[in-house]
């Protein structure tokens, strides 16, 4: 629900969008904005009266005059209300040609534009009050860090699907990035209730997966053993530990709370050009991720997990800018091998297939794989034989770990920069890591333990290798940066012989990843 304001009335200079209409917000936003405040003013106010009448308090915090504090305190809760209805007034929002503009505060007024060539990713927020009563915020992510983001909050939850479709439509023409047709899509489906068009569940977590997988973290075996200690400690009255224990404690519940609010009612759809990730319980988050804009890939599997087969995707998005470790970056957080590698196929022939899996299961030196000398076991006595890194026609796969174990993929499209790094111990084991830079996230793909003169040659091929992919998506006639066929359909995609000086030189089996 929204009602039209004339433009113009805050001389606010006009922008080349003069002409559409400025639409305000629904008229619930300022209970959800102010009125979280409000009840918990009420709460307490209530709290304080019960316990001086039951007893509980016996000081009365208003001295006696418990009018006065009545009248004080719901002058305060006008005051509030009155507020959040006046910035309800003033806030408002337009669609115009070439941007989205936003319209906040009544005395430091702020008018904010956001290009749709700038846009990386539309997603929907719903706290769980705006649940109850059906609302939704709009969040755009722009490039250019965290102050070029916009969030319209709040919108019935009609309104905001389909202002999320048209931003991102709208983004795409201006980007030149038109989606290509949905691989196994049958023309004439019906469209998904959240204006998705036709969207493919491609996975989806259970419930009994979620708590299982938080049981089996270091969070959980930490409470399992601290809270009988907490409570003996209560019962026996020797509480000079409480004040250390208590605290971690509560440092403890927080993240594994965190991680069962977000992880629940996990969905995972396939969507023209681009992957659709539902989450959460309190807070329930729609995200809509382009493929053209997923810069690098991790799939890693905790040690916890290695029996229960399930791994967990993550990625960094061009433009995204969630805090790097956070639950927010996983497309799904803990998967079956089945569910990872059928969201890698909906991404695209941009992996060489054989290796991502040689990567996952090898438990040491492995045919298509470039492995570390010896001299690295000094740096990673338990893990250097599985540490090594493949050239593949159309990324470059790092693996790692040895009872937790990851692989990271890097498209040569989307390689930063490259750096050569060297510690002091390295320098002396003539060793180096090769450092792939993307944009901000969690996933850090790097080459580790590598010789020097390896080294130096990995970071000169993937180099030229990352300007001639550059260069045929920005020649003439490219509109898709990434192709999104499925691998499937695109037999190159499971090419697993690179040609250049890191190409195992024999038949798949016949070496274990010469160095080059």
């Amino acid at each position: 629900m929204s009602e039209q304001v004339a433009p113009g009335d805050d001389g606010v200079p006009h922008s080349e969008s003069a002409g559409a209409d400025w639409q305000r917000f629904h008229p619930l936003t300022p209970l959800l904005r102010g009125g979280v405040i409000a009840l918990g003013a009420i709460g307490y106010f209530l709290s304080s009266q019960a316990n001086r009448i039951f007893g509980a308090d016996p000081e009365d915090p208003t001295g006696g005059h418990w009018l006065i504090g009545g009248a004080i305190f719901a002058a305060v809760l006008i005051a509030v209300v009155v507020g959040s209805w006046v910035a309800w007034r003033a806030s408002s929002y337009r669609l115009g040609g070439a941007t989205v503009e936003l319209r906040t505060g009544v005395i430091d007024k702020k008018h904010r534009q956001v290009r749709y060539d700038r846009i990386q990713a539309v997603d929907l927020r719903r706290p769980l009050l705006a649940q109850l009563f059906g609302l939704s915020a709009v969040r755009v992510e722009a490039a250019g860090g965290a102050d070029s983001n916009a969030e319209l909050a709040y919108l019935a939850q009609g309104r905001a699907e389909e202002l999320r479709e048209e931003l991102l439509a709208r983004a795409r023409a201006a980007d030149g990035t038109a989606p290509p047709p949905v691989p196994g899509a049958v023309e004439g489906a019906p469209a998904l209730p959240d204006g998705g068009g036709a969207a493919r569940l491609i996975a989806a977590i259970p419930a009994t997966r979620v708590y299982l997988a938080t049981a089996l973290s270091p969070g959980s075996f930490f409470l399992i053993l601290a809270l009988p200690t907490l409570i003996w400690i209560l019962i026996s009255g020797n509480l000079g530990f409480l004040p250390i224990l208590g605290p971690a404690i509560l440092g403890a519940i927080g993240p594994q709370f965190s991680r069962l609010s977000s992880w629940m009612n996990f969905r995972v759809e396939a969507l023209p050009g681009a992957i659709r990730v539902r989450h959460g319980l309190t807070e329930v988050r729609t995200s809509t991720i382009p493929l053209h804009r997923i810069q690098a890939v991790e799939i890693s599997q905790p040690a916890l997990w290695r029996g229960l087969e399930w791994w967990r995707l993550r990625v960094n998005v061009a433009g995204v800018n969630e805090e790097p470790g956070s639950e927010q970056d996983a497309l799904i957080p803990v998967g079956t091998r089945e569910e990872v590698l059928r969201i890698l196929l909906e991404m695209g022939p941009r992996w060489s297939l054989p290796e991502v899996i040689e990567g996952l299961d090898a438990p040491g030196p492995s045919p298509h794989f470039v492995p570390v000398p010896p001299s690295a076991r000094w740096l990673d006595p338990l893990s250097w034989k599985r540490i090594g890194y493949a050239v593949t026609p159309t990324a470059l796969i790092t693996r790692g770990g040895w009872l937790g174990r990851s692989v990271s993929l890097v498209p040569y499209a989307r390689v930063q920069s490259i750096v050569v790094d060297r510690g002091p111990l390295e320098r002396r084991l003539g060793l180096a890591n090769v450092r792939l830079i993307s944009t901000v996230g969690s996933v850090d793909p790097t080459a580790r333990h590598v010789d020097l003169a390896t080294a130096n040659e990995l970071m000169n091929d993937v180099s030229a290798r990352s300007r001639a992919a550059r260069s045929v998506e920005s020649a003439p006639g490219s509109v898709n940066p990434m192709p999104t066929d499925r691998p499937e359909q695109a037999p190159s995609a499971l090419s697993s012989r690179p040609e250049g000086p890191h190409s195992p030189a024999g038949p798949v089996g016949e070496q274990d990843g010469a160095r080059a």
